[in-house]
C-alpha cells in the first residue's frame, strides 16, 4: 500500500458535484521536475508490444516486431481484439517457448477481459509457466456511482477478489485492473478508491487515458495520485473514438502525437512518481480483430511514429529541467529568478457574493451556457483584467485572450490559482470554475494548436466582468460564514 507520506506528497482526488474535483496543476509546474532518475540515468519508458495492434496476424510474424519498436516483451491478447493467446495454446507450451527464444523476447503481460477478474485461475498457471508477471483484466460492478456508494462498491469488489488475489500472489502474478467506461472502475475517483483500498501490491492499475477526460492537467494529477499502484500505462487517447467505423486518418487520432492530447505533462507526472511499470502504445481499430494498418511493416512504423513523439516529449521535459537549473544557478542562494506577477493588488472583503439575475444564475450557478456569438466579451481587445461576476476574483488577463472564432471569449492561460478544473457532469469534458466561489465559467480544451500554449479556456461572457487597465479593481468577496 502507498504510505501516508507518499499520499500527502501527491495531490489527492477530491469528490465534487461532478464526482471529482482536481486542484489545478500547470503544465509548467509538471515540467519543472528533474528528469534524472536516482541512479543519474534519464527517465525512460519500458515498452511492451500489444499483440492486438496486428489483428489476427501470426505470432511468427509479430514477435520479430517486438525489438523493432524498442519493446522488452509482448502483451498477449485473445479474441476478439487479437487471437495470439489462442495461437499460443494451439502451438503448445514447448513450441511457443521456442519461438519466444528464437526472437529473443518474452511474454510480460496477458490481457484477459473475457475471463474477468474472477476467472483467471488457469491463466495464473499459464502465466507462471511463461514467466509472465502481469495479467490485465476489467472490474465487475455498477457504473456511474459517486461518493460513498462508489467507495462501498469498490470495497465489495476487492473483498470478492481477495481469494483470486491470493492465487495470483502464489503464482507471482499481479492483477492489473484497467479503467473502462463499461464497468465499476471507470472514473478517476474509482481508481483512487481502488488504489487506497487494495490489500496487496499484487493488485494494480492499468491506466487508460482513452476512457478518462481528455485533459492533460487532470490526467497528470491523477497519475501523481496513483503513483506506484500503476502496472501499465497505455499511451492512448480518445481522438475521435473507436466504436464507429471512421476513415483511417481519423481512427489513428487515438495514437500519441496524432490526436489533441498533450502527453508532455503525463510523462512528466510518470517521471515524478518514478513509474517503473510497462508502457503500451495503443489504439483500437473498427472492427476489432483487424491490424491497425494494412501490413505488419506499416503497423510497426505507426507505433514507432508515436514512440518518436513520446521521445520528443521526454526531451522537452529534460530541456525544461535544464532551463530551470540554469535560471537557478546564477541567483543568490540558488533561488530561481522571480517572474512578474499577473495578479494586481486587490482588496478583500468578507460578505455575501454579488446578486445574480436570472440569466447570470442560469450560467454561473447551474452550469448553463450562453448562446454563442460576437456579443459579450467575445470581441473585446482592450487591455485589462477579467474578474468573476459573482465574487470579483481575478481570473484572466487580456494579454492571454485570443480569437478562436468559437463564439465565446477564449484564453490560453489563467491567472495563477484563479481557475479550478474538474470533470464535467457529462464525464468527458473538463469544466472550469472560479477557485474562490466555484461559479461556473465554461470549459477548457487542449491540443487544438490554436496558440503556442495549446490550451483554450472557453468562457461564458456572462460569468465575467471586464475591468479596463487603469481602473481600480472591486474588492474580492470571500463568502462570510453563516
Amino acid at each position: 500500500m502507498p504510505t501516508a507520506s507518499a499520499m500527502n506528497r501527491r495531490q489527492a482526488l477530491v469528490s465534487g458535484a461532478a464526482g471529482i474535483s482536481l486542484a489545478t496543476t500547470t503544465s509548467q509546474q509538471l515540467l519543472a521536475e528533474d528528469t534524472k532518475s536516482e541512479d543519474g540515468e534519464p527517465f525512460e519508458l519500458k515498452y511492451l508490444l500489444p499483440s492486438c495492434m496486428y489483428g489476427y496476424s501470426t505470432l511468427a510474424e509479430i514477435l520479430p516486431e517486438v525489438s523493432k519498436i524498442g519493446a522488452i516483451g509482448i502483451d498477449l491478447w485473445p479474441k476478439v481484439h487479437g487471437n495470439q493467446r489462442e495461437q499460443a495454446s494451439e502451438m503448445g507450451e514447448a513450441a511457443f517457448s521456442a519461438l519466444l527464444r528464437k526472437n529473443k523476447t518474452s511474454v510480460e503481460c496477458i490481457t484477459q477481459y473475457k475471463l474477468g477478474p474472477f476467472g483467471l485461475k488457469e491463466e495464473f498457471r499459464y502465466a507462471k509457466l511463461l514467466g509472465c508477471k502481469t495479467i490485465v483484466t476489467g472490474a465487475v460492478g455498477p457504473r456511474g456511482l459517486r461518493g460513498k456508494a462508489l467507495k462501498t462498491a469498490v470495497g465489495q469488489f476487492i473483498e470478492t477478489l481477495k481469494p483470486h488475489l491470493a492465487a495470483a500472489e502464489e503464482s507471482g502474478v499481479t492483477i492489473a485492473i484497467e479503467n473502462h467506461g463499461n464497468n465499476l472502475i471507470e472514473s478517476p475517483d474509482s481508481l483512487k478508491w481502488l488504489m487506497e483500498l487494495r490489500p496487496s501490491d499484487n493488485l494494480k492499475i492499468a491506466l487508460a487515458p482513452y476512457h478518462l477526460p481528455q485533459d492533460s492537467v487532470i490526467l497528470s494529477d491523477l497519475i501523481r495520485s496513483l503513483g506506484n499502484s500503476m502496472a501499465i500505462f497505455y499511451a492512448w487517447q480518445y481522438g475521435m473514438g473507436c466504436m464507429e467505423k471512421l476513415p483511417k486518418s481519423r481512427e489513428l487520432l487515438q495514437m500519441p502525437g496524432r490526436g489533441r492530447l498533450n502527453f508532455v505533462p503525463l510523462l512528466a507526472a510518470l517521471k515524478d512518481v518514478k513509474f517503473r511499470g510497462w508502457t503500451e502504445i495503443f489504439m483500437h481499430p473498427v472492427p476489432r480483430g483487424l491490424p491497425i494498418l494494412d501490413s505488419t511493416a506499416s503497423v510497426t512504423a505507426e507505433i514507432n511514429r508515436s514512440r518518436s513523439y513520446l521521445s520528443t516529449c521526454l526531451e522537452s521535459i529534460e530541456n525544461q529541467s535544464n532551463s530551470r537549473d540554469n535560471a537557478t544557478a546564477g541567483t543568490p542562494g540558488g533561488k530561481p529568478k522571480m517572474t512578474d506577477d499577473k495578479k494586481q493588488t486587490q482588496k478583500v472583503v468578507f460578505d455575501d457574493y454579488n446578486k445574480l439575475n436570472q440569466r447570470e444564475a442560469y450560467v454561473i450557478l447551474n452550469q448553463g451556457t450562453e448562446p454563442a456569438g460576437p456579443g459579450g466579451y467575445t470581441m473585446t481587445k482592450d487591455p485589462g483584467t477579467y474578474i468573476c461576476r459573482q465574487c470579483n476574483a481575478q481570473l484572466y488577463k487580456a494579454e492571454d485572450k485570443f480569437e478562436s472564432h468559437c463564439g465565446w471569449p477564449s484564453f490560453d492561460d489563467e491567472i495563477e490559482g484563479a481557475v479550478t478544473r474538474r470533470v464535467d457532469t457529462d464525464g468527458y469534458r473538463v469544466e472550469i470554475v472560479c477557485s474562490n466561489c466555484n461559479g461556473h465559467l465554461g470549459h477548457v480544451f487542449e491540443g487544438e494548436r490554436m496558440t503556442a500554449k495549446n490550451t483554450r479556456h472557453c468562457v461564458n461572457s456572462i460569468s465575467m466582468k471586464f475591468i479596463k487597465k487603469g481602473q481600480e479593481l472591486p474588492a474580492k468577496i470571500v463568502k462570510k460564514k453563516d
